[in-house]
């Protein structure tokens, strides 16, 4: 049953200027129950005047794997900064390394089990940080996979994990195939700027990859993106079962 501990922050991570990464130490007596699959959330709250504030953040970090029982050591999560958002605005400007917050366990089925074949994810903004764990393990533990990236940021100042996802593309230059697409920046990829919607979609994805072969799609962000890219998918003739998604809040984390 998912039960909150108290865990301490070890890192506070500056990503851009309006996200930070916190990496929670998990002690040993609590590993057991904090290891997760690729994709999954944590569940963080704290209490003001007796209120509870409580947000959900994906683990950005690769999934322990089985033959080390005794991960995972830390947790990290990627944290975007919302206008007025209480916990993100908390997170942001006031928690340093030493604080102790409350951490639930694990939890989320936007998840992936390593297998041979080809995937690719559709993310915009802060969607990118479960995607991160899931393309990390796959191709970490499977070296028959695949993974192409698509991701929708505003611009490259804005964008997470900026380094992190460079640096899948010199560790696996074969498996791993990112495109960025920015919104409000011009871009020296050859694409054009601007939002990532159904009708383009539509004309990106089957000149990028062979749509039917993917196995899986893996769709993060907010609303909008989401729904319009399994639309897309959909009418390209993708299986729904084919399709896993997880929206993002315009506000402050997850949906949940």
């Amino acid at each position: 049953m998912a039960r909150f501990h108290q865990l301490r922050v070890t890192a506070v991570d500056q990503l851009t200027d309006d996200s930070v990464a916190l990496t929670f130490d998990v002690p040993a007596a609590l590993r057991e129950e904090y290891r997760y699959e690729a994709g999954q959330h944590l569940a963080v709250r704290r209490f003001v005047d007796g209120t509870e504030i409580r947000r959900t953040y994906s683990i950005c970090a690769p999934a322990p794997g089985p033959e080390v029982p005794e991960e995972p050591r830390t947790l990290r999560v990627g944290v975007r900064l919302v206008e007025g958002g209480a916990f993100s605005t908390y997170a942001m400007k006031e928690v340093v390394v030493g604080d102790e917050l409350e951490v639930m366990t694990p939890a989320g089925r936007f998840t992936l089990e390593p297998a041979p074949g080809r995937y690719a994810a559709v993310v915009g903004g802060s969607g990118i940080t479960p995607v991160l764990s899931i393309v990390t393990t796959l191709l970490s533990r499977e070296p028959d996979a695949t993974f192409c990236l698509i991701r929708s940021d505003r611009t490259a100042a804005s964008t997470m994990f900026l380094e992190e996802v460079a640096d899948l593309k010199d560790r696996w230059p074969d498996r791993f195939q990112l495109v960025t697409v920015l919104s409000r920046e011009e871009q020296q990829s050859g694409l054009d700027s601007g939002r990532l919607d159904e009708e383009r979609l539509g004309s990106l994805l089957p000149a990028l990859l062979r749509v039917e072969e993917i196995v899986g799609w893996f769709l993060c962000g907010p609303f909008g993106l989401v729904q319009g890219a399994e639309r897309t998918l959909r009418g390209l003739g993708v299986a729904r079962q084919r399709i896993h998604e997880e929206i993002f809040h315009v506000d402050d984390g997850l949906a949940t």
